[in-house]
């Protein structure tokens, strides 16, 4: 196979294509410039993803909660390849022999830990701050660059990037350029596409829009705001979950549930907005289990996938153990 055929870069990054991931990402450049950069949807979607990498010689994990698959091909893949997995929560379950390819840092970003973990210099700390407030993550650093350069600096450039990615979330062209001129420090909105981008979705009312239709359609059950949707034409305008965490904290709910429901499978989505209710991560990964396709995640956030027919039993299972 010539070079011109593969690629050969020596370090791969696989992370998510929020604005954590995108952050991580460029810490990683920033790091290792050159490297090459997967983003993905899912942890399962990441195990895939390593597991087809066949090249690289070290594979990098961030803000990928470990889920049985990934775990499974972590051992694998590590046979042929370094491997080292970076996380903001630690997994509730995993083997022993796994621990030392496992970094993390509790109570900051992915982007946080990299950033530490890698060393890296002072221009890139106000991202890690940025990634750490989109997290609900109240670390000192975050505190320090808000001093800096203020508060409304800060929430403004993370909503910048945040707003930039939404436009077209299936664009991974646009992720692996924001990430590359992230990674010389530069603000969001000093970066061309992720301005224009920005001022695209703020131009077109696409927040405001998010939250009409998530209050239109959404329910209270016990603690938890609830969006089900079973029309494959709506749309949040890219915003998804992050609109119904957001009428969720304004209803004063403890946690978000979004459900997806197709012709086989519902997809479904659980933020939880306090630090001190259900382990999600642990509660979808015991119902996929024995009625699930596959789920898993953190504490606080976690998916999954369901056949139709469990629908109605994952949410009264949630809601049962919620309001306890």
């Amino acid at each position: 196979m010539d070079s011109f055929s593969r690629d050969d870069r020596e370090k791969h990054l696989i992370t998510r294509g929020n604005v954590d991931g995108i952050l991580s990402a460029a810490m990683f450049l920033c790091a290792f410039p050159g490297s090459k950069i997967s983003f993905v949807t899912s942890p399962t979607a990441g195990a895939r993803t390593m597991a087809m990498d066949h090249i690289s010689r070290e594979i990098f994990l961030a803000d990928l909660a470990i889920v049985p698959e990934l775990e499974i091909n972590l051992r694998q893949v590590s046979q042929r390849a370094e491997v080292l997995a970076f996380d903001h929560h630690q997994p509730h379950r995993i083997s022993a022999d796994l621990d030392k390819l496992l970094i993390v840092r509790e109570g900051m970003s992915a982007a946080s830990v990299l950033y530490h973990h890698l060393g890296l210099n002072g221009r890139m700390r106000k991202l890690a701050a940025i990634a750490d407030l989109v997290e609900f993550c109240e670390t000192d650093l975050l505190q320090e660059q808000m001093q800096i350069h203020g508060q409304r600096r800060i929430t403004e450039e993370a909503m910048t990037l945040d707003f930039s990615w939404r436009l077209d979330i299936d664009d991974d062209l646009f992720r692996t350029q924001a990430c590359l001129h992230l990674s010389d420090g530069a603000w969001p909105s000093e970066i061309g596409p992720i301005r224009r981008r920005y001022l695209q979705v703020v131009n077109e009312q696409r927040w405001p829009k998010a939250l009409a239709r998530v209050e239109s359609q959404m329910r209270i059950r016990g603690p938890a705001c609830v969006l089900q949707c079973k029309d494959k034409n709506r749309s949040l305008y890219g915003f998804g979950t992050r609109a119904l965490v957001e009428v969720a904290k304004e209803r004063g709910c403890d946690y978000a549930v979004m459900l997806n429901q197709r012709r086989m499978h519902t997809a479904i989505s659980l933020r939880g907005l306090t630090s001190d209710g259900v382990n999600l991560g642990t509660f979808v990964e015991d119902f996929t289990n024995e009625h699930g396709v596959d789920g898993g995640g953190h504490p606080t956030s976690a998916g999954a996938r369901i056949p139709v027919e469990a629908t109605d039993m994952f949410l009264d299972d949630f809601i049962s153990i919620a309001t306890r």
